[in-house]
């Protein structure tokens, strides 16, 4: 059996920023129809808890798949910047389904309490993001095998993902975190995009038709540097359109590092090149939360 400490490395936790980026961004905009006890902050507790464990699941689905697909083996780029230890056997498969199964139980014991007091809408958001991060590689939809990898992160991690949390906490259905949701959601889906770029070569002898594949070369490194231009361009915009304060435009000190990738990239995609984009994503959207924070705090004084 093994330990508990490669259970958790197998879930990849590193990621769970992403999850809780988007999730406290749909937190910040449900303070501002005035949450402020102690029961909200338990709802949104257990509202990170049930996406993290979705996520879990998500990540383990994703290399349980990529192994049986025989995409994830000992030479792919994958098994070299990471421990994949479903691959190199230091977790069995029925440990490892065992273990997709618990984090999918949690989730959806969370999810139907939020069924019960909030309706059904939860449902629809539970099912789509359920599906999403389950189809990406899993049979029979394999979604990342036909270049649609890049856009059921998008969704899942965008607009789901910040919506969902912002109806739990406010029972709201608006457009609002479906708008506030969108550069998060680019950044997130670039992370991917950013992956199957490093592994072009790989994944089209491996029979993958992956976005990235499906550009080439050239015009996925014009996809990734026009992508991260329109996350900063989407973000002005929305300032201007009221759904984030000015003090949001304080995630505008990550553009000089953007662009540093960006050049790094056009000279030659890195092993790291996933990794990269994810610690900019975070950078990006934990500086948004922190002027959101600041903007919900002096509000507070005035």
């Amino acid at each position: 059996m093994p330990s508990l400490r490669v259970l958790f490395l197998a879930t990849r936790p590193w990621s769970f920023l992403m999850t809780i980026v988007a999730t406290t961004v749909g937190l910040t905009l449900a303070v501002r129809t005035g949450l402020t006890g102690l029961y909200d902050l338990i709802l949104f507790l257990l509202v990170l808890a049930g996406l993290i464990s979705l996520h879990a699941a998500a990540n383990m689905v994703n290399d349980l798949y990529d192994v049986k697909h025989e995409v994830d083996k000992p030479s792919s780029p994958t098994a070299r910047y990471r421990r994949h230890y479903i691959l190199i056997g230091e977790i069995k498969v029925t440990a490892f389904m065992l273990e997709i199964l618990f984090f999918y139980a949690v989730a959806i014991s969370i999810a139907a309490y939020f069924v019960i007091i909030r309706g059904w809408v939860v449902l629809f958001f539970a099912l789509a993001g359920a599906f999403l991060t389950y189809a990406y590689t899993a049979d029979p939809f394999k979604l990342k095998h036909l270049a649609l990898g890049e856009i059921s992160v998008f969704l899942a991690w965008g607009p789901l993902m910040t919506t969902g949390t912002y109806y739990v906490l406010t029972g709201i259905l608006e457009w609002l975190p479906v708008y506030a949701s969108i550069p998060i959601g680019l950044f997130v889906a670039l992370v991917l995009f950013a992956n199957n770029m490093r592994d072009i070569e790989y994944d089209r002898a491996a029979g993958i038709k992956t976005l990235a594949i499906v550009l080439g070369h050239r015009r996925s490194l014009a996809f990734y540097k026009y992508t991260l231009i329109s996350i900063y361009v989407f973000l002005g915009l929305l300032v201007v359109l009221k759904v984030f304060s000015a003090y949001a435009l304080i995630a505008y000190l990550t553009i000089p590092k953007a662009a540093k990738i960006v050049r790094m990239f056009y000279e030659r995609i890195p092993e790291a090149a996933d990794p990269i984009t994810a610690q900019l994503s975070f950078n990006f959207g934990s500086l948004l939360i922190l002027g959101e924070a600041l903007n919900l705090l002096l509000k507070s004084f005035i």
